[in-house]
């Protein structure tokens, strides 16, 4: 493959991802709302969505550290993705009712963010989640 081409079909995968991550924020959005009157199917929803956007099973990477879970999927963008998936499910168990959990979940997104920001130093969507996620750990904290 040349280089042409192999910088092409980079481009055409991130375009790809980074479509997939603003349609990923828009799912989340109305599957909180969805939360607040069926959190069950809000949360096999977004199980199904964030399947669909990696293309693969999230089981796995919820087993692993942040680290590990980088490594696996390889990319910044995808990790970002990730990162986002766990941040919903956080915001998720904090409707519930699970401050904990949701806190634990909010750290993991931030150590995932972390990581895509050590694969790709320049991911501009990386920075604003670390910086948003740690607002809102703050704001836990505070609380």
């Amino acid at each position: 493959m040349t280089t042409a081409l192999y910088l092409k079909r980079v481009i055409q995968e991130r375009d790809y991802v980074m479509r997939v991550v603003k349609q990923l924020a828009e799912i989340i959005a109305r599957l909180l709302k969805l939360a607040l009157t069926d959190p069950q199917k809000a949360r096999a929803e977004l199980d199904a969505a964030g399947r669909e956007a990696l293309q693969m099973e999230l089981g796995p990477l919820a087993l692993v550290d942040a680290a590990t879970c980088a490594q696996l999927l390889g990319r910044a963008d995808k990790v970002v993705l990730y990162a986002t998936i766990v941040e919903a499910k956080a915001e998720l168990d904090l409707l519930e009712g699970a401050q904990h959990r949701g806190r634990a979940n909010l750290v993991h997104a931030l150590e995932l963010a972390h990581e895509a920001l050590r694969l790709g130093a320049k991911n501009v969507e990386a920075q604003a989640l670390l910086e948003r996620l740690r607002v809102r750990i703050a704001g836990l904290d505070a609380a």
